[in-house]
């Protein structure tokens, strides 16, 4: 399988966060927690990544009414944390 295959077939794959199993949705917020303080030349495009996850989130949170009050616990907690990592980029 050649390189652009193996990118179609991957960007075949890729899905909106609300369409997240929970397994996934874990996968990814462990993955943003991880994410370390990035360089001041990097801050634009770190924080509009954070941006436009935080905004997924609050979508899912907003327009999904199946959620359990555990998740919609979770998901305001993951959304308060990306809202101070922002505030730390800013000061």
């Amino acid at each position: 399988m050649t390189k652009t295959e193996q990118q179609a077939q991957t960007s075949d794959g890729l899905k909106s966060i609300t369409g997240l199993t929970d397994q996934e949705y874990e996968a990814l917020t462990t993955a943003l927690a991880k994410i370390r303080a990035p360089k001041a030349e990097e801050f634009s495009a770190h924080t509009k990544m954070l941006s436009a996850v935080r905004n997924q989130l609050q979508q899912r949170l907003n327009y999904t009414s199946n959620l359990s009050e555990d998740e919609k616990i979770k998901l305001i907690h993951d959304i308060a944390e990306l809202d101070r990592k922002m505030d730390a980029i800013y000061q």
